[in-house]
């Protein structure tokens, strides 16, 4: 049953056209879907893709077919992201016009990026975004922060100095590639970027990003927002392939968005993926072919890995775990040894700091999960 109705859900996903409407809402109304709502609510919950399924089932004409439940479900997380990505907006204009009065030059990223451009990419919107992501040169971040500090806004975090590193300091916490967050009571955290990851200088990101970036009308105000090849490459470059979190529709929805709607330089990503820039290539190939088959179409063969990748079988056993009881830590070990062994990821690290008896059972625990993953492939998953 798993496998059915991941396929299903695929197909609602699937940001290509079907090829009958008709069809997909009378696979919706089967009674044994109905019989599933709950378990679907739980893991489109978890995969944080509220509002993609939503939207899908909207666009489809196939919201009156879907379980009441699982769709009374979906419109209250959709609400609560639509609250959330207008405080955003609201917070995103303030920073804007502030860093114009002081002409400091940006770049929307992240969120603000995706809300801006969804009259180029129409789905780039539909997840939840939380905070402000703004590029600016690095000559003139530390001005830009002190500017935002002066018209209310602080640090969302204390720096505690007796605990800070040598390099941290009133402007700059741990993460280098952006200032010390920054918000205002009860509005969205600000974040000044100077640059997308930790790994690239702040030169290279700022020319990237200005490297045929595209000029809108957003929110009253004309913005900037990197080209389609930007936004994918930090839409995967963000969900960090080489860790079980980026393999979640959370993430995929940032690379499939802009996939299913425009034409992407493949040769620069081919390029990049090749370089210290991410963690194990061929786990970034296999994200981007994830992406892809919710896009709607296939990659190129610079960029695609060596295999097909299964998504249907993986979303299948998500469904198969989170709709069955099980304890927190128990559904997670199980949910990312799945992940792991279908996306080809190392094994999770040791607990170095933790006793040896911690750790035999963790490893043990590891393994019965794999175990029970892969038993669970045998029987038919």
């Amino acid at each position: 049953m798993s496998r059915s109705l991941a396929r299903l859900l695929l197909d609602t996903l699937c940001l290509a056209p079907v090829s009958s409407e008709a069809r997909l809402a009378e696979r919706w109304a089967r009674p044994e879907v109905a019989a599933s709502a709950r378990a679907i609510a739980a893991w489109i919950a978890w995969e944080q893709g509220e509002q993609w399924m939503l939207r899908r089932l909207v666009d489809m004409r196939a919201l009156s077919s879907a379980p009441a439940k699982l769709v009374e479900s979906l419109q209250l997380a959709a609400r609560t992201d639509a609250k959330a990505g207008l405080a955003v907006d609201a917070e995103s204009v303030d920073v804007l016009e502030m860093l114009a009065a002081k002409h400091v030059p940006c770049v929307l990223l992240k969120g603000p990026a995706r809300r801006a451009a969804k009259g180029l990419y129409p789905m780039a919107d539909a997840r939840r975004t939380s905070d402000v992501d703004v590029l600016v040169p690095s000559a003139d971040v530390e001005g830009a922060w002190r500017a935002l500090v002066s018209a209310g806004y602080a640090p969302l975090y204390p720096l505690d100095r007796s605990r800070a590193r040598p390099e941290e300091s009133e402007v700059w916490g741990p993460s280098r590639h952006h200032a010390r967050p920054l918000s205002r009571p009860g509005r969205a955290a600000v974040e000044l970027h100077v640059s997308t990851s930790w790994q690239l200088s702040p030169h290279i990101a700022w020319e990237r990003a200005n490297r045929a970036p595209s000029s809108l009308v957003w929110q009253g105000l004309t913005v900037r927002v990197p080209s389609a090849t930007e936004l994918l490459w930090h839409g995967l470059t963000h969900a960090k392939p080489s860790q079980p979190a980026a393999w979640t529709l959370r993430f995929w929805l940032d690379a499939a968005a802009i996939l299913a709607a425009a034409e992407v330089d493949w040769a620069t990503i081919a390029a990049r993926i090749a370089t210290p820039e991410l963690a194990e290539p061929d786990c970034s190939r296999e994200w981007l072919a994830g992406a892809a088959q919710l896009a709607g179409l296939e990659l190129p063969e610079a960029v695609a890995p060596r295999r097909p990748f299964p998504l249907a079988r993986l979303l299948a056993w998500r469904l198969q775990v989170i709709g069955r009881p099980a304890t927190g830590r128990w559904r997670e070990k199980l949910l990312d040894e799945g992940i792991r062994h279908e996306a080809r990821l190392p094994d999770a690290p040791p607990m170095v700091s933790r006793s040896l008896p911690i750790r035999v059972r963790r490893r043990a625990a590891t393994t019965i999960a794999r175990a029970t993953y892969l038993g669970w492939r045998l029987l038919g998953g």
